[in-house]
């Protein structure tokens, strides 16, 4: 016969002090979990009574930025927050710095890396990374650039990852356009100790040819099926 509101806050060790309840521990448990643990066991100590749980404010933790972000620094953000929600807080990424290889570092170790790709070009935010307090999101330079011009979808500069082909690179520039001609296609490329650029043609209906792997610097373009009319 009696109600009432408490507003509890999770102690330094994780804890939970409920008047007439005891100590629960909660640390590392997700709010779903929480609610489960509470509801429960008000049920068990208390006959006939039942607990509605929510949260009303989170704790804000302490991150760094580094590398290629626009304002590196110290931040305090939500305890919820995200490598992309840090970066976005931070101005993002500079024109030099990596979008597929960003890097967290818990007490000097890389614990997690995010692919910024996965986001911006399949809307995947899967593996985008929980931070905790302390941590260290690390931007390098990009490692490996490719330019994509021509009859694609969305000619622009691409960043590569060690192992990728020509397939891979032409999805990211959403394939080819209605106007491409497959059978026609080339990679100019830059050769250690060479004075020239070298000319790789390719066929982009042969298999063989799409799984050329890319280099840093390779120029890729497909060419324009011809306007006159058979």
């Amino acid at each position: 016969k009696e109600q009432e509101e408490l507003v509890l806050m999770v102690t330094r060790d994780g804890k939970l002090q409920f008047p007439r309840l005891g100590s629960v521990s909660v640390a590392g448990m997700t709010f779903a979990n929480l609610k489960d643990v509470i509801e429960e066991r008000v049920k068990r100590q208390f006959v006939n009574t039942s607990a509605v749980v929510s949260i009303g404010k989170l704790r804000a933790i302490n991150v760094f930025l580094a590398g290629e972000v626009v304002a590196p620094g110290s931040y305090s953000v939500s305890g919820l927050s995200t490598v992309t929600q840090v970066l976005y807080a931070a101005g993002g990424v500079t024109n030099i710095g990596s979008l597929r290889n960003v890097q967290v570092k818990r007490q000097g170790q890389v614990v997690g890396t995010f692919d910024i790709y996965d986001l911006l070009l399949r809307g995947d935010t899967s593996n985008d990374i929980r931070l905790s307090s302390g941590d260290t999101v690390f931007v390098p330079v990009i490692n490996s650039l490719v330019t994509v011009v021509g009859e694609v979808r969305r000619p622009a500069f691409y960043e590569t990852l060690p192992g990728e082909s020509v397939k891979s690179v032409l999805q990211m520039a959403g394939g080819v356009s209605a106007r491409g001609y497959r059978r026609l296609a080339s990679i100019s490329r830059y050769v250690m100790g060479n004075a020239f650029r070298k000319r790789v043609n390719l066929n982009l209906a042969d298999e063989t040819d799409l799984s050329t792997l890319v280099v840093d610097g390779d120029f890729l373009e497909v060419a324009q099926i011809k306007e006159e009319i058979r």
